[in-house]
Formats: structure tokens, sequence, C-alpha cells
């Protein structure tokens, strides 16, 4: 279980504030309209939130200066909610957040990611889901700003910590340092899990230790637990063991074949030049259509065009940015199909994917694809249908030339 705090957010390329500067925002711009603020501490993001929310009207007010306040809604995504979103697509990871912008699920990139801020998010959507304890600034509604809220949070928020920490292993990151508004979030999964199951990851939290509120929180929290690098760099080592292990699962099952446990690594050396963010991406998008939660790294799948890929091209192949491996043999992009499906339906994938490489200007790979039913259709030329409404030249250069070169991983392991 990750439990990411606002430090996560606010290096570059995402830039959000920290509470106390978000306190500051709100009590600039709800100074006129509640005078009381004239007498409270500006830095404080609870003192605020309790002057304004004990006024007529406060409540809402808040809630909704306080979603506006940043750029919640809209702030990049950095690396590190990237890899979180990634490894939540995999099902490799639980999450849970005090923070208010939508940073993880928008790091998921085409997949959606669902996320759960009420009760009713619980009933209508399936897990894995970013669970967000203090709201979102998407529904201002939900979110918790005063020490009422924090005190005495929505029934769903205690069942949910409760039953998702259970005896997991929590990895707290982005909280440094445990400040006011999250303090009571941190004791209680704190109690649910007992100090030897957190670690903290965090740059300073042993250089800073003797001043940090860590040291109230989890006094007793074991060195080995404390991990002082940052969040993306964690995040990283996380996701390069996740890569790591999923693959090598694979070699443990030809380790009786030393062709093809050969070509497989060959393989795999290619990928292990990328960061693991870049495999992760790569690793979505080989499959046609990945499901939420079901990991495309471990599929049988993945493992046999890898396997072809490294019998076509050896230690050769080289991931790139657009997802095709740039090989010694020439371009190659492989896809699969986790699910049922019959071989147009990969073939098709294939053809939009060509046609995409082709208006961007890039290189036009041929196609190793694991997955499907039936035999592979290999058109040889254009339908006659159309050949026989235009001259052979004026098509030979336009999009309907466009034919993917298509080959099933096991003909290739065979060849």
């Amino acid at each position: 279980m990750i439990y990411a705090g606002a430090g996560i957010s606010l290096s570059q390329p995402t830039s959000l504030p920290t509470g106390a500067t978000l306190a500051a925002a709100i009590h600039m711009q709800l100074k006129s309209a509640f005078p009381i603020l004239a007498t409270v501490d500006s830095w404080d993001l609870v003192a605020v939130a309790d002057a304004v929310a004990a006024l007529p009207g406060g409540q809402e007010a808040l809630r909704q200066t306080s979603a506006r306040s940043a750029n919640f809604k809209t702030a990049k995504p950095g690396y590190g909610h990237r890899v979180l979103a990634h490894l939540m697509l995999e099902g490799a990871i639980d999450v849970l957040t005090t923070n208010w912008d939508n940073c993880i699920e928008r790091g998921a990139g085409d997949e959606w990611l669902p996320t759960v801020t009420n009760d009713n998010d619980l009933a209508n959507v399936d897990p894995p889901w970013v669970l967000k304890v203090h709201g979102c600034a998407s529904k201002p509604d939900s979110l918790l700003v005063t020490s009422g809220h924090l005190d005495d949070p929505p029934t769903w928020v205690q069942e949910q910590t409760h039953a998702r920490l259970g005896s997991a292993v929590v990895v707290f990151i982005g909280i440094g340092d445990v400040a006011g508004y999250v303090k009571q979030r941190i004791k209680e999964a704190v109690h649910e899990v007992g100090v030897e199951n957190i670690r903290v990851v965090a740059p300073d939290i042993e250089t800073r230790w003797e001043d940090s509120q860590w040291k109230s929180v989890a006094p007793t929290l074991h060195d080995d637990h404390r991990i002082p690098v940052t969040a993306d760099l964690f995040m990283e080592q996380l996701a390069a063991a996740y890569v790591t292990g999923r693959l090598s699962e694979h070699s443990v099952t030809l380790s009786s074949d030393e062709v093809l446990s050969g070509d497989l690594e060959a393989a795999k050396m290619g990928l292990f030049e990328s960061d693991s963010l870049t495999v992760l991406q790569w690793a979505r998008a080989v499959d046609i259509n990945p499901r939420v939660g079901e990991p495309v790294l471990k599929s049988s799948e993945l493992g046999k065009v890898m396997i072809a890929l490294g019998h076509l091209a050896g230690d050769s192949a080289r991931l790139n940015h657009n997802h095709i491996f740039h090989t010694a043999q020439g371009p190659i992009e492989v896809l699969i199909a986790t699910q049922t499906v019959p071989q147009r339906r990969i073939v098709e994938a294939a053809e939009s994917r060509l046609h995409d490489h082709a208006n961007r200007g890039e290189p036009l790979p041929q196609f190793v694809v694991a997955g499907g039913v039936g035999p592979i259709p290999q058109p040889e030329s254009l339908p006659e249908s159309i050949l026989s409404e235009a001259d052979d030249l004026d098509i030979v250069d336009g999009p309907l030339a466009l034919v993917p070169k298509v080959r099933h991983a096991d003909e290739v392991i065979a060849s």
C-alpha cells in the first residue's frame, strides 16, 4: 500500500502548493467576505478553514474556494504520479492519498483509473481505485478541510482505511513531515498496521529525524524503515523491482529450454535500457485491450512476443518512445491480446498503429503478435473493389497502400 501526501505534487512539473501556501491563497480570497480572517494566521490551513466554516455560508465558500485555489485539476502529473498510476493499472499496488489533486488518475494516460471520494463511488466503481481520503478538488463537497472534517471523516473513509491497510506494509511518500491537517490520518494508519509495517520515504528523514513530526507519530520507527530518497527515485526503484520480477517469471517457465531462454534474455536487454515508467507504459500499450488491475507484464502472451522479438533481433532491440523497437532487422512493434478475440482484431490494431506512425512521419514497423483466435488474415494486395476504381499508380503512395506485415509469435519462434 502506498500512502501518498502533498510532497509528490510539489516539485516540477506539477508545482502544486504546500498546505501553508494554499492556506495563504484561501485567506487572500476570502478575507474580504469573512473579516474574522484578519485575526487568523494566514499560513495555518486548518485555522483559516475553521474560522470561515463557523460562519453562515462559510462551509460552501470554503470548499469552493479551496478547490479552485490551485491547479488541482489541471496540473501536469509528475514522474511519481505516472508510476503510481501504471503500477495500479498492473494491479501491483493500492494507493491511498490525502491530496486533493487528480494527478495520479490522470497519470494513467489513455486508460481510466477510478477514484473513490464518497459512498456513491464505492458502490459504482471496481477496484483498483485511488482512495482519496481528504476528498478531491473535482468534487468540492468531498473536501475535508476543517478540524471537524478531519477529526470525524465520513464513515467510508474510516472503513476503507481500516480494510485497505489491515496488515499491509504501508509506504508513506510525499509526507516528509506530518502537517497538522494530515496528522490524524497518519496516526490512524500507523495504529492500523503497526510501526513495524510502515516505511517512510523522504530525502531528509534521517538528517532531520529529531525535529520531525514522524518522531512523535512513530517514535520507534526502525532506522532501516526510514528511506532517505525522493519520491520519484523511490517510485523508479519500486517500478524497476516490479518490472524485473514480472519478466523473470517468464524466464522461470523456460528454464529447461536454453534457446528460448536466450531469446527472452536478449529481448529483455533492450527493455532494461529504458526507465521503468517507459517499460510500464509500453506494456500497457502492447495489449490491444488492457483491463485495469490485470497485469500485462505477467501474461503468457507478452512472454511469447518477447521470445519472438529476441529470436528475430537478438540483443539488438532497443525500445523507442513510440513503442517501436529499433533492431538490426528494422523496426518491430509487438502487439498482444490478453482477452479471447479473433485475430482480425489484432490486425486491425496493427493497421491503426501503422497509420499513426505514418502520419507522424515515423519508421513503419513490422508487427509480431501473440494471442487471438484463428489464422492471421494477410491481405496480399489492395481489394479489387478499390483497384477497379482507380489507377494503381494513384493509390500506391496513399494511405490505402499501408498494409501491415503481421507475424504471429508462434510462427517466428518456430522458424
